[in-house]
């Protein structure tokens, strides 16, 4: 790979593509490299393409929003955001290379030690709700926020990363080219015919993680919030934490948190507002 890069072994496999944990040969660290392998796609020797010819246009769209992906990343530096090492392209299909984040998504991390007991769970939020401010600095939205794409490394640091559904702000959206929604943790405006991408699609998905890290379970999506079936907000025992999420996942954009700054005083404040 690149002659610089050795594979030790896959890390995952999603829906755009396979990140392998390499060796960088040049500093003897260890690196995360995501490889371009969506779904439709073969490997004939070492070279990727379409499994059929009518798939070549698709493949090569893809393979110009897994690009866009890097370029959006590699504009961000923030403690809270996973760093971007390296682009190239071979073997007709392209990679990017990012630090290696030793330690466990917040989903791993609640099965694995439990729910948070409330400061530690306000600490998460606030350097996961840093990380996202020096995205929508750049005027980017995530887009895809939920516990699986926060990593909490073994040192206790939180990285934001996995920028596959990531989308300039105002830009045209439509549902039915959307690339990810992940139902649980997206905003009742993602699934409409089209809608225009603005912060508070962040904001609700990180009201979404809120109520994972307090009850364990993922929240009722939006779909089945608009027919009358509510958030469970009994399993959150604390009030204020009970009014945050509510207002951080009200079905208004209007009605949520204008931004990570103000979502970030709420969590600070002995008050609720």
């Amino acid at each position: 790979m690149n002659r610089r890069y050795r594979i030790n072994e896959p890390l995952g496999k999603g829906g755009f593509g396979i990140t392998y944990l390499c060796t960088d040969l040049q500093s003897g660290e260890r690196v995360a490299v995501k490889e371009f392998f969506p779904r439709g796609a073969e490997r004939s020797g070492n070279d990727v393409s379409p499994v059929a010819d009518d798939l070549k246009e698709v493949y090569y769209d893809k393979l110009s929003s897994f690009s866009e992906e890097f370029r959006i990343i590699s504009t961000i530096s923030n403690d809270h955001v996973v760093k971007v090492l390296d682009f190239f392209t071979e073997n007709n299909t392209a990679y990017y290379v990012m630090e290696f984040i030793d330690g466990l998504n917040l989903k791993e991390y609640v099965k694995s030690n439990g729910i948070p007991d409330l400061k530690t769970c306000y600490r998460i939020l606030l350097d996961i709700l840093d990380g996202v401010d020096s995205i929508h600095d750049r005027g980017y939205i995530h887009g895809d926020l939920k516990p699986t794409n926060i990593m909490a490394t073994d040192d206790g640091r939180i990285k934001v990363m996995d920028f596959g559904a990531a989308c300039l702000k105002d830009a045209f959206f439509s549902f039915l080219s959307a690339k990810v929604i992940s139902i649980s943790y997206s905003c009742p405006e993602k699934f409409f015919a089209s809608s225009v991408p603005d912060y508070s699609w962040d904001i609700y998905s990180i009201g979404g993680i809120m109520f994972f890290l307090l009850s364990g379970k993922d929240p009722v999506p939006a779909t089945e919030r608009v027919k009358g079936i509510p958030l469970e907000m009994s399993l959150i025992s604390n009030r204020k934490a009970r009014l945050i999420i509510e207002k951080a996942m009200s079905f208004s954009p209007k009605k949520r948190y204008r931004d990570s700054d103000k979502f970030k005083k709420a969590l600070s404040s002995r008050f609720f507002f």
